[in-house]
This record gives structure tokens, sequence and C-alpha cells, in this order.
């Protein structure tokens, strides 16, 4: 998908005031995909920043994590489960905002003539999953509903853009994606949804606005963090009521074509969440699961893994949308 000609665009700094930019926090920020950027310059609300915003784009969590933990940005937008191995590493991050997927669009793709036309086909199928992230977390818990075990599988552990190769080249039966990757996926390679095979009753969807310990105690930093996750959740919420004028810039932004940025808005239905103490369950749930299957090698206890602090401004915002809580 030309990842690195399509995020170049997005790439850079905003200062609406260069005479005064000087005297500016500036607010490095890593998303994935670039979506959460989109709509917030879609929805206006990078309109009189009273910071700066640098922004880089990635093709998954993983690498923002990495970036965050090598301390090459202050804030990364990811998926729950890569936050959760680098907090369990001792990265100096905590969690500072949410908001949630439909956990159906994190789901199993196959090829029609793969052999996989349920669940339980799936034994002995060599699968491409992410290692750590959504779709490691997909495939455990649909082997359960199965009633597999990984021991009847192959897991491949590969990234999106090679996940993606090796399912259309019949190098895997079935790769674990999420969105946009699934409506990439199913419109250009002619994939298929392996039936149940959705996140709905395993996956969360939840996924993080993430700090850096030292950006938290920066209270310039602090300041814009609070401010940015108020117009993050704005532009979510700006997104969910203009589908298809945001499905058109999310098509501009990343060269897609709006047909496959409108299923891909369709599928994830993302919102924002109110960010409470609620979340650390659902995350420690998370953890223990990964270290039932000896994916996460220790216990980690994830209590101090939030700073909810910064979060009220944002959570006003999320209580105005119908089902915030569901």
């Amino acid at each position: 998908m030309r990842l690195a000609a399509l995020f170049a665009g997005l790439t850079l700094a905003l200062s609406l005031n260069p005479l005064f930019a000087a005297e500016k926090v500036t607010l490095r920020l890593g998303d994935v995909k670039g979506d959460r950027f989109a709509a917030l310059k879609a929805s206006g609300e990078l309109t009189n920043l009273p910071y700066d915003l640098k922004l880089t784009a990635f093709d998954s969590g993983a690498p923002v994590q990495e970036a965050l933990n090598a301390g090459a940005l202050d804030v990364g937008f990811t998926g729950d489960l890569p936050f959760l191995f680098v907090y369990a590493a001792g990265a100096p991050v905590k969690a500072v905002g949410a908001w949630q997927n439909n956990p159906d669009s994190i789901a199993l793709l196959t090829r029609p003539n793969a052999g996989v036309h349920s669940l339980q086909d799936l034994k002995g199928k060599q699968i491409a999953v992410n290692r750590g992230g959504w779709g490691h977390y997909l495939i455990l818990g649909l082997l359960e509903r199965a009633g597999l075990k990984p021991s009847d599988v192959t897991l491949r552990f590969l990234g999106p853009v090679d996940g993606r190769a090796a399912l259309t080249s019949g190098a895997v039966a079935a790769w674990a994606p999420w969105e946009p990757y699934i409506a990439t996926s199913t419109a250009v390679d002619g994939t298929v949804r392996v039936p149940q095979g959705g996140g709905k009753g395993i996956m969360s969807g939840y996924s993080y606005a993430l700090a850096r310990d030292e950006a938290l105690s920066n209270p310039e930093k602090r300041k814009a963090i609070a401010d940015l996750l108020v117009r993050l959740a704005k532009a979510q919420v700006w997104a969910q009521q203009h589908p298809t004028e945001f499905a058109q810039v999310l098509g501009k932004n990343l060269n897609m074509p709006t047909s496959i940025t409108a299923s891909w808005i369709a599928d994830a239905r993302i919102r924002p969440l109110v960010f409470d103490a609620s979340l650390i369950g659902t995350l420690q749930k998370s953890a223990d699961f990964f270290h039932r299957y000896q994916v996460l090698p220790k216990q980690v206890d994830v209590s101090k893994a939030f700073d909810f602090s910064l979060a009220a401004g944002a959570n006003q915002v999320a209580k105005s949308v119908q089902g915030d809580k569901s």
C-alpha cells in the first residue's frame, strides 16, 4: 500500500503562529494508519492549537510503542495489547485516554479455497498473526471457542503487511487482522471472514492514548495532552456523525478508494470511552489470558498502568455519546 509514501505527507509539524512557535510546547505524536489524525484535522479540532503537534504515522501499534519507549514520542495512539507488552517490560509509559473499536472489526480472514469454512477447520493449518497483538489474542480466543488447542495449529508471527501477503499467496490458510486491513483485503484480495471468527466476546476492542512519564512530569505538556484528548474525543464523535465525509478524507489522506474507507468506518464504529478505573480490570483480564498461554512470560499487575488525571474533559465528551459505556 506504499505506506512510506502515504504517510510521508502526514509527518509534519502544525504551527498556526510561526512568530510564537518557539514559545510553544511541542507534542510528538505517533499514530497508527493516521486515522485519528485525519479525524482531528477534518473535524477542525486542530484549529487554534495552543501548542505544536508533530505527527509520525506507523503501520501498527508495536512500532508506536518502540518509539515511545525510545523517547522519540511524547504521546502514542495504539491498541491495548501492544501497550500491555511494553508496560510489562518496564517502559516508562501510561495510558491517559481510551476509545473503542467494534470488537468484530478484529477478525479472522481466509481465502475461499483454503478449506476453512468453520473454526474447527483451522486444525492443522498455518495462521498469520501479529505476535502479542490483537491478532494473537484473537486466535487464541477463537481456538478456545472451537475447542482446539494452540498446538493444533501453526502460528506464523507476521506484521499486517506480511500477513496479508502470506494469506493471498497461499503461504497460510488464515490471517487475523483488524481494520482497515480487513476492508482492504476483502475488497482487493477476495478474502472472506471465517464464520464465528470475529472478536466479539473475546476482544475488548480498546485502544489507548499513551504518554511517556517524562511528558507527564512536564506541566506544559500535561496541559497539552489533556487538551489533545478532548479534541480527539470530539473528532471521533464528529467522524461518527459524518461517515461519508470522513471516508472521503481518509481515502484522500491514505490514497485508498472511498469504498474501502467507508467499509472501514462502518465496521470499526470507533467511539470515545469514559476513561476511568473500570478499564483496569479489562486490561488485567487480557494480561492474565496472555500469561496463561505463556505469551506474557510473567504475571503482570496493570493497576499502575493508568493516569486518569488528564481525562476529565475528554470524559465529558464521551459521556455525551449515547451508550458510551456498553
